[in-house]
C-alpha cells in the first residue's frame, strides 16, 4: 500500500483516532491536511494543519479551497472528529448539550464531506471514510445523543454512498469498540473497567487507535474501490455476541 502523491483530509487529529490515521497516511507516503480545534503534536513536512471546528462552515470550506489552491487534489477524507455524550438518561440531557454532540459528530461529518466531494467530483475518483461506533447498533444506558448522532453518520454514510457512486468516489464508515483513546483513557485506566471491557470483547483486549486507522486505510486504498455504503465493525467481535 502506498499513498505516494496523494493528499488526504483528516479530522480531529490532535488524537486518537484521528491522529493515528494521519501518522499512518504519511507512513505510506501520502500527504496529510489535519483539521482539529486543538493544535496537533504531529510533526512532518507532509502534515499540515488546520486549527478549526468542523462545525464551521466557513472555516470548513475555506480549508478545502486552501487545499485544492496549493495541491489541486484530494484523494480522501477521514472524519475522524468527535466528542463523547453528556452520559445521562435522555429524559435528562440538557438540549444545548444534546445538539452540541449532533453538531459534532454528524454536522461535522456533513460539511467536510460535502466541501470534500465538491473538490474530488472533477476528477471522478476518491474515498470517504467516516468514523461512526459500535453504539450505532450495539446500546447501552446512557447514551442517546451519541448513539443518535452515531447511527446517523452510519445512515448518511450509505446515502452519501449512493450520491456519489456515479462519480467513482467509494463512502464507508468504521465503527470501533472499545478503543483505549484520550476520551476513553478516563475510564479504561481503572482497572476494573478496563478488566470488564476486556471480558466482553471475543479476542480479549481492548483496541488501540492503530487497529482502527489500519482499517481506515484499507478503505482509503485502492483495494476498497468496490465497498461503498458499508459499515465496517472493528471492535474484536463485540457485536457479533449474543
Amino acid at each position: 500500500m502506498n499513498f505516494s502523491n496523494r493528499v488526504f483530509i483528516v479530522t480531529g487529529t490532535s488524537s486518537g483516532i484521528g491522529r493515528s490515521c494521519a501518522e499512518q497516511i504519511l507512513e505510506l507516503g501520502g500527504t496529510v491536511i489535519g483539521a482539529d480545534k486543538n493544535a496537533s503534536a504531529i510533526k512532518n513536512g507532509s502534515y499540515e494543519h488546520f486549527e478549526l471546528s468542523v462545525t464551521d462552515e466557513n472555516a470548513v470550506k475555506s480549508m478545502i479551497e486552501t487545499v485544492m489552491e496549493k495541491y489541486g487534489r484530494i484523494d480522501g477524507v477521514v472524519n475522524a472528529a468527535g466528542i463523547w455524550g453528556s452520559s445521562k438518561p435522555f429524559y435528562e440531557m440538557d438540549t444545548g448539550l444534546f445538539q452540541n454532540v449532533l453538531d459534532i459528530n454528524l454536522k461535522g461529518t456533513f460539511l467536510v464531506s460535502k466541501y470534500a466531494a465538491q473538490a474530488m467530483i472533477p476528477n471522478k475518483r476518491g474515498k470517504i471514510v467516516n468514523i461512526s461506533c459500535i453504539r450505532a447498533s450495539v446500546f447501552r444506558n446512557n447514551m442517546a445523543d451519541y448513539a443518535a448522532s452515531k447511527g446517523a453518520v452510519v445512515s448518511m454514510t450509505s446515502a452519501m454512498a449512493l450520491d456519489l457512486a456515479p462519480y467513482n468516489i467509494q463512502v464507508n464508515s468504521v465503527a470501533p469498540g472499545f478503543t483505549y483513546t484520550g476520551m476513553t483513557a478516563a475510564s479504561f485506566d481503572k482497572p476494573e473497567v478496563k478488566e470488564q471491557s476486556e471480558r466482553l470483547i471475543p479476542q480479549g483486549r481492548l483496541g488501540m487507535p492503530r487497529d482502527i486507522s489500519s482499517v481506515v486505510m484499507f478503505l482509503l486504498s485502492d483495494l476498497s474501490d468496490y465497498m461503498t455504503g458499508t459499515n465496517v465493525f472493528a471492535d474484536g467481535g463485540y457485536h457479533i455476541q449474543k
